[in-house]
């Protein structure tokens, strides 16, 4: 079959522009008479406002004249398809003008909304944070303005769509991102709003997140955590460990408390599908533990350092007096108790310490050895 030659791809392409103009005049005397109705929707909030035809739109006189033919969607959706050719090239500015306007002809169509934002928010701010041509605090500079141009689209599609979820979760999910300036108060108030119009329960538990990063709000996510704790199917890692640390953060009483015990347990059994020895379900606890100290998330660790201190000398304690195969672990477990502040006056470590130097320092490697006459500070 023969190659078509330029000519008739030409011809071709001229076909199909006289096709496309005969049905924007088509629409366009179409509109005529239904310009007064669809006025009078928009002004009942049953359509979307009429687009403004300006410079203050950017919107280009051909996708004018397609709106004025009556073809908003087809022209919002040839907008759409030239913002993703923008994405592909990394040409950001040409990306935001061609989502303004598609979100401008079709302010209902949500997903317009959630597509632009990502690209603002998300992969325009990616990209120029690592442009090389742009000096560190232009970079900062852009960063700010996409993330700021980002979340204008979320709060814009949200006021032209006030039973959209979907966009107030996501603007909860662009208010706690650790990537982009988090503000946990602002997070908690957009997913409050989505769950109220129906996002999914789960956001319940990320909402309890967010809750337990707000400061002045540890009483709310100690009420909120409980309520999901009693839900086999939220146990997660992260919820046990915040009811852990917010029961020693707002200092819950006794007879509220739960154990470290009754709050790990049912999420291990759950992830081994066995029951766990009480030496397997301490090391399970410290491991936890041991994530949200470390975490980078801006959780609160009230109550984590003290139990994982206490927990790796009492390892160190019973494990320097069993077989010289566990000195190794001994000697981890008392290096990482002095390195969470453990001191000679707490219990064991100056036992430790001489049992060591009298039976064992002998028998140990080199380098174990140097360890133990200089402990970590």
């Amino acid at each position: 079959m023969p190659r078509p030659t330029t000519r008739s791809k030409l011809r071709k392409a001229k076909a199909y522009a006289i096709a496309l103009v005969a049905l924007a005049g088509g629409g366009a005397l179409l509109g005529i008479p239904s310009h007064h109705v669809y006025q009078q929707q928009a002004q009942q909030d049953l359509q979307p406002p009429l687009s403004k035809i300006g410079n203050s739109d950017a919107l280009t006189q051909q996708l004018a004249f397609f709106t004025l033919g009556g073809l908003r969607s087809l022209a919002a959706e040839i907008m759409t398809l030239e913002a993703t050719d923008a994405w592909s090239k990394k040409d950001w500015p040409r990306a935001l003008r061609r989502w303004e306007q598609a979100t401008t002809l079709a302010p209902r169509r949500v997903n317009y909304w959630l597509h632009a934002a990502h690209d603002m928010a998300y992969n325009a701010t990616a990209a120029v944070q690592s442009d090389p041509r742009l000096s560190p605090a232009e970079q900062n500079s852009e960063f700010d303005r996409y993330l700021k141009l980002g979340e204008n689209f979320l709060l814009k599609g949200a006021a032209c769509n006030p039973d959209s979820w979907q966009l107030r979760r996501t603007l909860a999910d662009l208010y706690d991102s650790e990537y982009h300036k988090p503000n946990y108060r602002k997070a908690v108030k957009a997913r409050k709003h989505a769950l109220a119009l129906g996002a999914p329960a789960s956001q319940k538990r990320f909402l309890f997140y967010d809750i337990c990063r707000t400061k002045g709000m540890e009483a709310e996510a100690w009420k909120l955590g409980r309520e999901l704790f009693n839900d086999p199917e939220q146990h997660t890692p992260s919820l046990c460990s915040l009811l852990f640390v917010l029961q020693h953060r707002i200092q819950v009483p006794a007879n509220e408390a739960l154990s470290a015990d009754a709050i790990y347990r049912p999420l291990a059994e759950q992830n081994y599908g066995r029951k766990l020895s009480q030496q397997e379900m301490q090391a399970f606890i410290a491991g936890n533990l041991e994530s949200m100290y470390n975490n980078n998330l801006n959780y609160p660790i009230n109550g984590v350092r003290p139990y994982l201190k206490k927990y790796y000398l009492d390892l160190a304690h019973s494990c320097c007096h069993a077989a010289e195969a566990a000195l190794g672990v001994a000697l981890s477990a008392y290096t990482r108790a002095r390195q969470l502040g453990a001191t000679l006056q707490d219990t064991h470590v100056e036992a430790c310490i001489q049992h060591f130097r009298a039976t064992r320092s002998s028998v140990l490697p080199p380098t174990l050895r140097m360890q133990l006459q200089h402990p970590a500070p």
